[in-house]
């Protein structure tokens, strides 16, 4: 199983990937195969065929003004649906996780918007609930969540795992695609 992570932070490292290690960490416990993609220095063309690839995906940003950063909609808007005018449908049926970052716990509603989109627009299985990680959940200077968060964003690491196998193996989950 191939679990693609997908970072639209504007910068490469940071907090944003800090988190997203820590949930890929969890995957990888549970047999996963890991690649992150960083849309910092990763053509939005080479991401999406990243997805085409991927089991489960990850899609994590830092949130400004409550909403994901631009790069990562540039993405999603990027993102072929498998409609009669597209050639592709890289996240239909996937099963996705949210993981989002900010200064504050304000912006953790952020997470809904992209969890609709992906799940109503592009027809992904979703993880429940997605992560959102303010300042606070990292230890001073953010290179590291703090313990009690880590172990939260293994645990997603791992569900992702485990709902991706079931929704493999399910006769007609991977078939649901967007109504419009």
């Amino acid at each position: 199983m191939l679990v693609v992570a997908v970072i639209g932070s504007p910068h490469a490292g940071g907090r944003t990937r800090v988190a997203v290690d820590a949930v890929l960490s969890g995957a990888a416990q549970e047999g996963a195969e890991t690649r992150v993609v960083e849309l910092a220095d990763t053509a939005v063309p080479d991401a999406v065929a990243a997805l085409g690839e991927a089991d489960a995906a990850v899609f994590a940003s830092p949130t400004y003004r409550a909403d994901i950063t631009a790069q990562l909609k540039a993405l999603l808007d990027a993102t072929p649906r498998g409609m009669k005018y597209e050639s592709g449908d890289a996240l239909r049926g996937t099963v996705c996780a949210t993981v989002l970052t900010g200064a504050s716990d304000h912006h953790f509603l952020a997470v809904e918007k992209v969890r609709g989109i992906l799940g109503g627009f592009f027809g992904a299985q979703l993880l429940s609930p997605g992560l959102y990680f303010p300042s606070a959940a990292y230890v001073e200077g953010g290179a590291a969540l703090q313990d009690e968060q880590q172990q939260l964003a293994e645990l997603h690491g791992r569900a992702l795992v485990e709902l991706a196998t079931a929704v493999g193996s399910s006769r007609w989950l991977r078939g649901l695609r967007p109504q419009v």
